[in-house]
């Protein structure tokens, strides 16, 4: 797996282009997870913490997701590739 390192607004154009399924990982408030998308919007990305779906008992369309801004994404995985901006945090 290689890390490219983008900036916040190459993030999020990459983001703008993903497709559910996609892992990505949040940083709110110093909390850091990983998740999965389950829908890109305007504002934000809607996204399942793979601890929900790791531990889902339901189907696999049962889960509800939560929506996170933009900003508190600051990895993003597609194909083997992780996208990073953390180097901004440095």
């Amino acid at each position: 797996m290689s890390v490219v390192n983008v900036t916040t607004e190459e993030l999020h154009e990459k983001l703008s282009k993903c497709i559910a399924g996609e892992r990505v990982l949040i940083d709110h408030d110093g909390n850091r997870l990983s998740a999965r998308i389950q829908h890109v919007g305007f504002a934000g990305v809607k996204v399942i913490p793979e601890t929900d779906i790791k531990n889902s008992t339901r189907e696999p369309g049962d889960v509800e997701g939560t929506m996170v801004p933009y900003e508190d994404i600051w990895e993003l995985e597609v194909k083997g590739v992780v996208y990073s901006r953390l180097h901004e945090q440095a």
